[in-house]
């Protein structure tokens, strides 16, 4: 005898084997119970469901000459069941809705359903996907559909619900079938390998569910190709060269990979899978699996329960997830995902997801974040939360005066030079900061205070977050230098070239100067500099120094730089030593 497929072997044939559909299948077995049938249904779910299962089990009750009243089941030993389950029925009609879509096969349906069933009590026409058939053939079937004979019933099968009429959905009684989670395809695997007195590993039944996205006939028709190869038993590694998978051992040295910020192992695993014949993007669309099994460990250890994988698997999971952070694994997937949506139409789609890889092991991680900001909120609380106070501008020979110093400087404004020795210094106040360029002056906006331009900072970060993750995350590295008349300044070091890059592209500009205009006005941009410059361009030399040292004589406390160069000061743990030469950096 030729070998059955499993998928046809072990297809339900009372409504006690479905598997997964449990609402779907009490209500239905009350309708058969109490003879409440209704006179047209609509299936609607994913491929492999049971929809077509169902409707010939439906057909199957109705017509059984030995089922009892009140019960629901079919005996399977009549001649009416016999030749429904052989597909021979005259009273049971499937009809392909892909082949037998136009206004003329309805019509013929139309003339034949006026005659009474030849053997049994109704006559059933199941109409497989349905939303192939044309409005017209929808049209001429309305007036049936609506006030069919009383020995006829309708089961519209679709994977498309939205594409069936509403006119046709109204007059049906819709159940929607779902996918299988995969412990339920794993617990179904294992009683027909059992069935099949075949031994099935747990690792290999959760690749094959994983593998069939919840379709049972997908995972019977897997573990029948995996028999094929192994017959005694399947292991993952049988599953894994049947079926063309990467295996799970492979998606975690990817894992362990990003979590070691190794790109050269990233791509070392990524060239082994390709030689196996592995599709670039079957391997993305794994990796994104895997990050996903991790992020759910991440968010909350209570949720390995949702994670679709054997036992010993959830501990590997756990125990790679903790060297990652939420927010980490949530950036890597929002890239990886980004990069998903591009690899069909991309040229060479192998370097693209190589480029990937290597991003994901060089993107910031968020306990490097933690620690910048921890540091930053150290230096406001040396500060005493506001910048500064600015030195006291310096009066007139004729007119000198005492007065209190000027109040606090704003962003745009340019940092004052100390420009006096101490002797001098205690004669006469320190002279004032030389007035900014005609450009800053004519700006667009007036320049805010700088407590308001950092708060204004952190709404626009939030809102290209919002817009783009990776380039929100980029902008948070830079540190923000103030507002320098229509310019947002930014200083980068130079270990950040990647982030200084994706803020310089054209498309991530657009971003960024829309969300910069919102905050601080028409006309604003983003201008990027390195942090040498940042320190170089405030007029003094920074050194690092030790602890407890003393300043020179020339770096005297007459006249104290503004906020913003104490900042960096304090943020590089240096000292200012004189100011440099009018017109250069430093001295």
């Amino acid at each position: 005898m030729s070998h059955l497929a499993l998928a046809r072997k072990y297809r339900p044939q009372r409504f006690a084997d479905l598997v997964g559909q449990d609402p779907i299948r009490t209500t239905l077995e009350r309708a058969v119970a109490t003879n409440r049938v209704a006179h047209a249904y609509l299936f609607a779910g994913p491929r492999g469901s049971g929809k077509t299962t169902t409707a010939r089990l439906v057909a199957k009750a109705m017509n059984c000459a030995k089922r009892r009243e009140g019960e629901a089941e079919p005996c399977n030993d009549c001649p009416s069941c016999l030749e429904i389950t052989a597909g021979t029925s005259m009273d049971v009609l499937e009809i392909d809705g892909a082949s037998n879509r136009g206004i003329e096969e309805i019509r013929n349906l139309r003339e034949n359903v006026k005659y009474a069933p030849s053997g049994g009590k109704s006559k059933v026409y199941i109409i497989d996907e349905a939303h192939q058939l044309t409005d017209f053939a929808w049209n001429a079937l309305l007036k049936t559909l609506e006030e069919p004979p009383e020995h006829v019933r309708f089961v519209f099968a679709t994977t498309e619900p939205l594409e069936v009429p509403d006119t046709i959905a109204s007059r049906c009684q819709v159940f929607e079938f779902r996918r299988l989670r995969a412990e339920e395809l794993v617990r179904h695997l294992m009683v027909v390998a059992k069935a099949e007195g075949a031994k099935l590993e747990d690792e290999a039944a959760v690749l094959i569910a994983r593998a069939s996205e919840g379709s049972v006939r997908d995972a019977l028709s897997r573990l029948d190709q995996a028999l094929s190869v192994s017959p005694d038993g399947v292991t993952a590694s049988v599953v894994a060269q049947a079926l063309g998978l990467a295996g799970l051992d492979a998606y975690f040295e990817l894992g362990e990979a990003l979590a070691s910020r190794d790109p050269k192992a990233a791509l070392e695993t990524l060239d082994r899978l390709h030689d196996r014949g592995m599709d670039v993007e079957e391997v993305a669309d794994g990796l994104t699996h895997h990050l996903r099994q991790l992020l759910l460990v991440a968010v909350d250890p209570s949720l390995v329960r949702l994670i679709d994988a054997a036992p010993t698997d959830r501990e590997r999971y756990a125990a790679q997830a903790a060297r990652f952070q939420a927010n980490d694994l949530s950036a890597m997937l929002a890239l990886l995902l980004e990069t998903r949506g591009q690899l069909r139409r991309a040229e060479a789609p192998r370097v693209l997801l190589e480029v990937c890889l290597v991003e994901l092991c060089t993107l910031p991680s968020a306990s490097d974040v933690g620690s910048l900001i921890g540091r930053l909120e150290a230096l406001e609380a040396r500060l005493g939360g506001a910048p500064a106070p600015a030195p006291a501008p310096r009066a007139k020979p004729e007119a000198r005066t005492t007065e209190a110093a000027a109040p606090p400087r704003r962003a745009s404004e340019s940092p004052a030079r100390v420009a006096e020795s101490p002797a001098r210094a205690s004669e006469s106040p320190v002279r004032p900061a030389d007035p900014p360029p005609p450009a800053e002056r004519t700006a667009a906006i007036e320049p805010a205070a700088e407590g308001d331009a950092v708060i204004r900072w952190r709404q626009a970060v939030d809102r290209v977050k919002e817009r783009k993750l990776l380039l929100g995350t980029c902008l948070e590295e830079g540190f923000f230098l103030g507002i320098a008349g229509s310019n947002v300044r930014v200083a980068l070091s130079p270990e950040h070239a990647f982030h200084r890059a994706m803020l310089e592209m054209k498309e991530n500009r657009e971003i960024l100067n829309q969300e910069f205009e919102r905050l601080y006005g028409r006309g604003v941009t983003l201008v990027c500099v390195s942090s040498d410059q940042a320190v170089s361009g405030s007029g003094y030399q920074v050194r690092p120094t030790t602890p407890g040292a003393e300043p020179d004589e020339e770096g005297g406390t007459d006249g104290a730089p503004d906020g913003l160069v104490q900042r960096i000061v304090d943020l590089f743990d240096g000292e200012i030593l004189k100011p440099g030469p009018q017109g250069s950096g430093a001295s």
